[in-house]
């Protein structure tokens, strides 16, 4: 089901591998990958999946298809917390667990004005809520980007003109340089 990827090496190192625009001086492995600014939620839109699959990278040794990433810490942590991978199981389970936190919030909110004193609860229940509002929104948005190029054939006429238009320029910046050089 993975493929696996074999380096060579070049002149007694092994090549460098570049994961978004940074390189890893070492072989690839899971541990480079979790560096990786760019995974998606989903492991079915992730670059790094097989190319049997459509990824473009071949790269991924935990793929599994129609799953969450297991690599995101963020989202390793969930499967690890709901034991379930799937994420059309996890989102009703993150959703409700939103509700509750956002209840829960209210609640502490309301007993800090009758005290009149700050509770570091409601930091928690607010950060808790705006981690699980991200996982959230990610997993329902998603990311596409759409690559296009137009190849065009132009006729021997439409070289020739063009071919004058470059030799032409040419002349003229060749003039201007003569011009300013006496």
């Amino acid at each position: 089901m993975t493929e696996t990827l074999l380096l060579k090496k070049e002149d007694g190192h092994l090549p460098e591998l570049v994961v978004d625009g940074r390189t890893t001086p070492r072989a690839p492995n899971l541990k480079h990958l979790r560096y990786s600014r760019k995974l998606p939620m989903l492991c079915n839109d992730c670059p790094y999946r097989p190319k049997s699959e459509g990824g473009s990278i071949g790269l991924c040794a935990v793929y599994e298809k129609d799953s969450i990433c297991r690599i995101r810490a963020d989202t390793r942590k969930i499967i690890e917390k709901y034991s379930v991978s799937n994420p059309n199981q996890i989102l009703p389970l993150l959703e409700e667990e939103f509700e509750s936190n956002f209840e829960k919030l209210k609640f502490f909110e309301a007993i800090e004005t009758m005290t009149s004193k700050l509770d570091p609860e409601v930091t928690k229940r607010q950060n808790a809520l705006a981690g699980l509002g991200k996982l959230i929104s990610d997993m329902k948005t998603k990311k596409n980007t759409i690559t296009m190029t137009e190849t065009k054939t132009i006729t021997e006429d439409q070289k020739t003109e063009i071919a004058r238009m470059i030799s032409m320029s040419q002349e003229v910046n060749d003039d201007t340089q003569k011009a300013t050089t006496y």
